[in-house]
């Protein structure tokens, strides 16, 4: 009677035990850069709608935040539109508006505290991230430790590009994406000339495999230990990838428009929509056509005559064309008609803007070439 006391006051503490602990409050160390100056004037800061939207992610699924960065104290954002809704919450939340403001140095950090380290991108994270003694110092332990996550996005993932492990980086070998050489080249920063390295470069210098999207498509790629985002359409997704490493059960989540918008150009490159019944789904509220007309627009732009590109640009221009017309744009359908063969549709395209008196001149010289031919 005795033993069978002691052994039902050994399960209940046992059992007791392994409650308490399973709601032990996951933590993640964000990480924002240091280097930002004057809203990203005189020196690039982070992405503050990165932070913003990683930020929201874990807190709303119950991972306690901690927000560092290599000096420490007030960090600085590139220009963003504090106006917006996320951005708007987060700046007048009593709770929250202060952060920013006294950020953790990461040489006072103790990463055994931590179950996660999420670094946020921006130009400036090119600029000290990958060169903080005590950063590496965190990711390496953290590395060294069972049950944690590496993540980051954007150029974010440049803090990665220096550690090494037993004398080898710890990025060989791994699955890693971060900021792309065409996304560079497309949305080419002032600051870029001054950038140490090119992130895609880097990463493939270390012996990553590096995998990639369409420009500021979401891409999420987890490998091992390392849960990476491409670019800012990534942050949301590659936190939730976050908290749902560290265990925690996921909370629903509303898409925004933005996200479904960007979401249906993704598709739409990737073959997953039926084109022939596109057209017919489409209605005023649904999308962000201005932003599915632009993807189009630069898409075509920085394509070197690649049909397949050509063709996608002219569709997601002419998908969002009843919801939002721009005339340059539609000259540069029609440009693009002519080059891979559809005269016909390219004549329909210039008549029109000829009918409306918009480009007129170009619109006519393009027409008489078509006429010729």
């Amino acid at each position: 009677m005795k033993n069978y006391i002691t052994l039902l006051l050994l399960l209940i503490t046992a059992s007791t035990f392994s409650q308490s602990t399973s709601k032990i409050q996951k933590r993640v160390l964000i990480v924002l850069s240091s280097y930002g100056k004057d809203n990203g004037n005189a020196r690039p800061g982070f992405e503050f709608e990165e932070f913003v939207d990683a930020y929201n992610i874990f807190t709303q699924n119950n991972v306690k935040v901690i927000i560092a960065s290599p000096k420490g104290g007030s960090v600085t954002a590139d220009i963003f539109d504090a106006t917006k809704e996320k951005n708007k919450a987060f700046l007048t939340n009593e709770n929250t508006a202060y952060l920013l403001k006294q950020t953790v140095a990461t040489a006072q950090v103790d990463a055994d505290n931590f179950d996660a380290i999420y670094i946020i991108g921006g130009k400036g994270a090119m600029f000290d991230i990958p060169y903080d003694p005590s950063l590496q110092d965190i990711i390496l332990k953290l590395y060294n430790r069972k049950g944690t996550v590496l993540a980051s996005v954007c150029h974010g993932t440049s803090a990665f590009i220096h550690v090494k492990h037993q004398n080898k980086f710890i990025l060989d070998k791994e699955r890693i994406t971060g900021f792309s050489n065409e996304e560079e080249n497309i949305f080419k920063s002032q600051w870029i000339d001054e950038f140490p390295f090119l992130l895609e470069d880097a990463l493939k210098s270390r012996g990553a495999k590096y995998q990639k999207s369409s420009f500021m498509l979401e891409n999420v790629v987890i490998s091992g230990k390392f849960i990476t985002g491409q670019n800012p359409a990534s942050t949301k997704v590659s936190a939730e990838a976050v908290v749902q490493a560290l265990g925690n059960k996921l909370e629903h989540r509303s898409i925004s428009k933005q996200d479904a918008t960007l979401d249906f150009i993704k598709k739409f490159l990737n073959n997953q929509l039926n084109k022939n019944e596109l057209f017919k789904e489409s209605s005023e509220g649904s999308y962000h056509y201005k932003l599915i007309a632009t993807y189009g627009f630069i898409l075509i732009q920085n394509t070197k005559n690649n049909k397949e590109n050509l063709e996608n640009g002219i569709d997601l221009i002419s998908f969002a064309k009843p919801y939002f017309f721009n005339k340059n744009f539609q000259l540069l359908v029609a440009k693009s008609q002519i080059k891979i063969g559809k005269l016909k549709q390219a004549k329909q395209t210039l008549e029109e803007l000829i009918e409306k008196d918009f480009l007129k001149k170009e619109a006519l010289a393009l027409l008489n070439e078509i006429t010729k031919s």
